[in-house]
């Protein structure tokens, strides 16, 4: 099915990606746009061209017309071998067709009382059995997709249902039905869609919903400008999907004590009709009442819902939760956004992560992406979102919205967001409400949006991001910044082989980033052969001492040879001499008298050998991680996140060796960089001239002669070049 889809759409001039994105080719520039997306059962286009096809849901039967044939998903001789109990057997329209006929006795009394049939819900009769004659309502979903058929049994004279022992089933429980299809053992179908679903797409009819598939039947035969749905039962309207009504005018007409439906309409924003339940009988409908008063007092309020003079008589905010709550993300803003929603004053530097760039100072953002779903923190404790709080994210939303795209339409767009959130949000509430009473107290003059400004100190660079991995991911690009920037410091400090202090290098403790302690650590202990900056200071004591000892010997025995001794702590060295025994190396004893430093701490300095590869092996850790930063893997442990090296040693001098063996190309900026003389550019002009010409030269031209403006200097002046040039002017002469 997929494939046919494809092969119309490309047939039309449109492309589709692996992706399922539709593309059509741009009239405006050698371009491809974005028209749609290609979901499991239907088209969705969100652009306005893509003739032959409609804005919106595009179901596939709507595409391929007579191309289209439903396929079941499992081949019947196949699944009866496979699969006994046939429990997920799912059947097609044509199998429907094929099982049963045309005549019934419903449509018999329909027929007998001078009605036209409709044939828009394709109800239909069985052919034998113990319910023969029975009618079938089918239960299309509103993708098309037939799922099964309720069978009733009626009264062809009088169009009463017969209520015995047998006068009901379903098309995949009815055995001769099951025979003819041959099929054997048990089927189960859980029923999630409305009588007559299949017949809003592709058009804005105002919906009603009863309960009984013949009440719809009946009334649409009256009303054709209208669609009507049935439940099936009193209580299954609480059960059933209704997400694909969010955007339609709904329509309530329950049948006579039936309060959850007043309770669902309240709810969900939708009028429910009072008639039945103030006038009507116990468990009536409103077929009961046919050319009645009663009846023609439901004649009359449906006739106003056809002709759109019955709004939605629903008042107020009438916020409430859902009851399956989503747990993720939801942003005001969703996928293929039409309008500006960010904007900030970063600074070009910055440390670019493996999703994140993390600036070195903050900046100031203004976004109109909120998530509505987020707790509020509370009096030490998380607590979920009021009326109060989601009226005032959408407040905030759309009035930065306005701010960023002044010369847009924002409204219609909003709407929009406001049929996002009520569809993949938490909550229920009025969009109406929203619109009409709302957003005009959020349009004030001034519009001053400056207690939504934020401080971040980064930027997302992938949109790719799930929601529940976003602070994981930050938190690990900030650790791996944090790291990098303590490793530039150490570097050249291990050259000079000098004790190090954490907070030489900016670490405040070892908590803060393990890691980098543990190699400043081992440098002190296996370089230097010291704990402590005191135990450190005790030996440079001691090594003074030796230079002392060292140049007073030069000065006695300058014509004898002598080899080098090495201390750990400086670059001088002690000298001795090869034979004889004119200079030997003092003892504890005497280091003791000249220094007054302990005979612990003197013995360990004339012990201490260095480890021959430790200097090495450390400076080539951070040499390889200054060179790739986002190598590093992270941990979690103690509440906090440490970095940690998973990576050999042998590979990172391998690594090293390889980038050190690679030509030195140049780069982008290194080939540009020289002044440019721009003495004859077009943009050198004077004021008074630039003025004359377009908005999109003046705003280049402000840019051209203003080089210190921030991004959000930028955005506004682009809105309105002409107007930020007269306002300069006249700071000036005040």
């Amino acid at each position: 099915m997929r494939n046919l889809i494809i092969e119309k759409l490309t047939s039309c001039g449109f492309k589709v990606s692996n992706a399922g994105i539709i593309y059509k080719q741009s009239t405006k520039q050698n371009s491809k746009e974005k028209a749609g997306v290609l979901n499991d059962f239907s088209v969705y286009f969100y652009a306005q061209n893509v003739a032959p096809f409609n804005p919106g849901i595009n179901t596939f039967k709507e595409i391929l017309g007579q191309q289209y044939v439903y396929k079941p998903v499992h081949n019947i001789e196949k699944s009866k071998s496979a699969d006994p109990d046939m429990k997920s057997r799912r059947f097609s329209f044509e199998e429907y067709k094929k099982t049963t006929k045309a005549k019934n006795h419903f449509t018999t009394y329909l027929k007998s009382q001078n009605k036209e049939v409709s044939s828009i819900y394709d109800i239909r009769g069985i052919k034998t059995g113990y319910l023969e004659n029975a009618t079938l309502y089918p239960y299309i979903n509103f993708d098309n997709e037939f799922q099964t058929a309720k069978i009733v049994k009626y009264n062809s004279k009088t169009g009463k249902r017969i209520k015995d022992t047998y006068s009901n089933s379903w098309f995949h429980a009815y055995k001769p039905i099951k025979e003819q299809l041959k099929i054997s053992g048990k089927i189960s179908k859980k029923i999630t869609c409305f009588f007559g679903e299949h017949l809003l797409a592709g058009n804005d009819k105002p919906v009603v919903i009863v309960e009984a598939e013949k009440t719809a039947v009946i009334l649409s035969l009256i009303f054709k400008d209208i669609v009507f749905l049935a439940t099936g039962g009193l209580n299954k309207l609480k059960t059933l999907d209704y997400s694909f009504l969010l955007t339609r005018k709904v329509f309530l007409y329950p049948d006579n004590n039936a309060k959850e439906w007043f309770e669902i309409g309240k709810k969900r924003n939708w009028y429910v009709s009072e008639i039945l339940e103030n006038k009507g009988t116990q468990g009536s409908d409103a077929a009961d009442y046919l050319d009645t008063d009663i009846g023609n007092e439901i004649a009359a309020e449906l006739c106003n819902i056809e002709y759109n003079e019955i709004q939605n008589k629903v008042s107020g905010f009438n916020f409430s939760y859902k009851k399956k709550v989503k747990k993720g993300y939801c942003s005001t803003i969703y996928r293929n956004f039409e309008l500006n929603y960010y904007i900030d004053n970063s600074r070009r530097e910055n440390y670019p992560g493996n999703h994140f760039r993390i600036y070195a100072e903050t900046f100031k953002v203004l976004t109109a992406g909120i998530d509505v779903n987020k707790w509020n923190f509370s009096d030490g404790k998380l607590i979920k979102p009021t009326a109060d709080i989601f009226q005032e994210r959408l407040e905030q939303s759309y009035r930065i919205l306005k701010k960023l795209n002044a010369d847009r339409d924002v409204l219609s767009t909003f709407k929009k967001v406001l049929i996002h959130l009520l569809e993949n949000s938490n909550y229920l509430f009025n969009i109406d409400y929203v619109i009409e009473n709302l957003v005009p107290q959020w349009c004030n003059d001034s519009n001053d949006i400056s207690e939504y400004l934020k401080t971040r100190n980064w930027r997302a660079i992938s949109g790719n991001i799930k929601d529940t991995e976003f602070i994981t991911l930050l938190n690990n690009d900030r650790k791996a910044y944090q790291t990098n920037k303590l490793l530039l410091k150490l570097q050249p400090l291990l050259k000079e082989q000098k004790y190090i202090k954490a907070n030489d290098i900016g670490l405040t403790s070892k908590q803060s980033n393990e890691f980098v302690y543990n190699l400043i650590r081992d440098f002190n202990t296996k370089v230097l052969g010291c704990k402590t900056i005191n135990n450190y200071n005790k030996k440079i004591k001691v090594n003074q001492y030796f230079d002392f000892v060292m140049s007073i010997s030069h000065q006695l025995n300058k014509s004898k040879s002598f080899k080098k001794f090495c201390t750990t702590y400086n670059s001088y060295y002690i000298y001795c001499k090869k034979s004889g025994t004119n200079l030997e190396v003092p003892g504890i004893q005497t280091i003791y008298d000249n220094t007054l430093i302990d005979k612990h701490t003197i013995r360990e300095y004339l012990n201490f050998k260095p480890t021959s590869t430790a200097l090495g092996n450390i400076q080539t850790i951070v040499e390889y991680y200054i060179s790739n930063p986002n190598e590093m893997e992270f941990i979690r442990a103690d509440k906090r996140i440490q970095a940690v090296s998973k990576i050999s040693l042998k590979d990172m001098r391998d690594d090293l060796k390889i980038s050190r063996r690679q030509p030195q190309t140049e780069t982008t900026a290194d080939a540009f960089n020289y002044d440019l003389n721009l003495t004859d550019s077009v943009l050198n002009i004077e004021q008074s001239i630039a003025m004359q010409k377009s908005d999109a030269f003046l705003y280049s031209w402000i840019l051209y002669h203003n080089e210190n403006l921030t991004e959000y200097d930028k955005f506004n002046i682009k809105i309105n070049p002409l107007q930020y040039l007269l306002n300069v002017d006249v700071k000036i002469s005040a």
